[in-house]
């Protein structure tokens, strides 16, 4: 479905914004496709986003050292072309399967 792919655009939505800086995401989009878009924005953007999306998101204690880990649900959403959200597919879906769900639409 090679027109189909042409059409998607994947965009990676940071919901850990106090470490993710366009910088970090910069250094962390070198391990995705180079069509990725990666997003950021201010702690109350990225909870609204969050929010508005019924995203998971929890941070853990930090370590002595500062470090910390962020966990959350894991969750790809599919809009359309009028920028509707149209599908959601989950980490536990088969790639064979989002593939027949996107065709579908």
């Amino acid at each position: 479905y090679p027109k189909l792919a042409s059409n998607i655009k994947p965009i990676f939505v940071s919901v850990d914004p106090a470490r993710d800086s366009l910088k970090a995401l910069k250094e962390y989009a070198k391990d995705f496709h180079p069509e990725y878009v990666f997003l950021t924005g201010s702690p109350a953007q990225v909870q609204a986003m969050a929010k508005k999306y019924r995203v998971y998101v929890s941070k853990a204690d930090e370590t002595e050292d500062g470090d910390y880990l962020v966990d959350h649900s894991i969750v790809i959403y599919f809009h359309d072309d009028s920028g509707e959200l149209s599908d959601c597919f989950t980490q536990s879906m088969r790639p064979s399967d989002v593939v027949e769900k996107i065709v579908e639409k």
